[in-house]
């Protein structure tokens, strides 16, 4: 992983212990006072004043921006399995968020921040969209969803090749009357050369098997979209729709370029006559004020957060069916540089619901829980970018995904 700072400020829509952070508020918009009853004397000295502060620098300080520059909010929506953190992490040029290809992988809602010289996009990567909550630990899940669209100046909602749509139809219906702009991701084309069109399954009203097809489908969906965009994450950061999508976000003068890369422009990519996107909409996508973050801060989550996230990343990879669904990670103790190797020592409990679920994480004489350290100690010395000891225990915490008590823990919910 890149050298980027990760950033302790906590935002109202994300859901994680204030308690575990460093808080450090954002810079807001500085307005100077009128002095329409004082002396000319007294405006003098306070205009003054303000001007010596202005100048004033010291560390941590954040740039103001210029006039021009441009912030906010992008909250990325979708079903889940739709590929959002595989989006994210690919706008971002970096492994931020875990992406696995079970549904529901993510659980937090995520920030990631991408900043040029005149604009910030904070992109917040959500779980996927439950329609019916089966028990808490999902209602938390559907609470951050619901905080990011609330706060988002942008919707990226994501979709696949099939134009599978966000299940919840109320949520959906305030994205279609939301004032918002929003962009539409299609992602996954790359399975238009492997889908059977012929297939039952495939001829089911309002599912769609080609990229022309999703592109119209969410078009007559959403008329008022600044673009519908096909991409295929999986492809990394270079898949020319990722790219035009980047460059969208940011507001660069090279989104015309990026969007002629993905070829002759298909019926509905863009609202009726306009044949492109400019770079006077894209600027506009996002509302002017300075930066809320440094210019190299990637994230505001903690690095314990992070690792968290990849433990359970390697549980779901090799646990089956329900079982990965019914973990928790918590990290007990993070210390950098604590053994005379200078190894970075992480010692975290793993919760289940259930002393079955206990004995199928452990394995037979341990081998599960070992296989799961190996494979997570591999991914945590490359984010890290240091060497690491990493010590698993395995822990029932009895219905912990009902249990409000053990969610505010867990930092679900508040």
């Amino acid at each position: 992983m890149k050298a980027f700072k990760i950033c302790s400020f906590f935002a109202p829509v994300l859901s994680f212990p204030i308690t575990s952070v460093l808080v450090r508020k954002p810079q807001q918009s500085f307005r100077r006072p009128t002095f329409a009853t004082k002396s000319n004397n007294e405006s003098m000295a306070q205009r003054e004043i303000l001007n010596e502060l202005d100048a004033f620098q010291y560390e941590g300080r954040l740039p103001a921006g210029g006039d021009g520059h441009r912030c906010g909010f992008v909250c990325i929506v979708g079903a889940p399995n739709m590929g959002k953190s595989t989006i994210m992490n690919a706008l971002l040029e970096e492994e931020l968020c875990i992406a696995t290809r079970k549904p529901q992988t993510t659980r937090h809602a995520i920030l990631g921040i991408m900043s040029t010289d005149n604009t910030q996009v904070c992109l917040v990567d959500t779980p996927g969209v439950i329609e019916n909550p089966s028990y808490k630990l999902q209602e938390g899940m559907m609470e951050a969803v619901m905080g990011a669209f609330h706060d988002a100046d942008l919707l990226l909602v994501v979709t696949d090749l099939f134009s599978t749509p966000i299940p919840d139809d109320s949520l959906f219906r305030r994205v279609q009357m939301s004032e918002k702009p929003v962009v539409v991701v299609i992602n996954k084309i790359d399975l238009a050369n492997k889908v059977n069109k012929e297939c039952e399954e495939n001829n089911i009203e309002g599912r769609t098997v080609t990229v022309e097809q999703a592109i119209a489908r969410w078009r007559s969906l959403l008329p008022t979209a600044t673009a519908v965009l096909p991409v295929s994450a999986e492809r990394g950061p270079d898949d020319t729709g990722i790219n035009a999508l980047r460059q969208i976000l940011v507001g660069s003068e090279d989104v015309p370029a990026t969007l002629r890369d993905l070829g002759r422009p298909m019926a509905g990519m863009f609202p009726p006559n306009r044949k492109t996107v400019s770079v006077d909409v894209a600027k506009s996508l996002l509302p002017f004020g300075p930066p809320l973050y440094g210019r190299d801060v990637l994230t505001d989550r903690p690095e314990r957060f992070f690792c968290s996230e990849l433990v359970r990343a390697s549980l779901f990879q090799n646990l089956k069916k329900e079982v990965p669904y019914c973990c928790e990670v918590q990290i007990v103790e993070f210390k950098e540089n604590h053994t005379k190797s200078g190894k970075t020592y992480i010692n975290a409990n793993v919760i289940v619901e259930r002393d079955s679920q206990k004995s199928i994480v452990i394995g037979k004489h341990g081998a599960t829980i070992k296989k799961v350290g190996i494979e997570a100690r591999e991914k945590l010395e490359e984010f890290l970018q240091t060497e690491v000891r990493v010590e698993l225990n395995v822990k029932v915490d009895k219905d912990w995904r009902k249990k409000e008590n053990s969610l505010k823990r867990f930092g679900y919910v508040r």
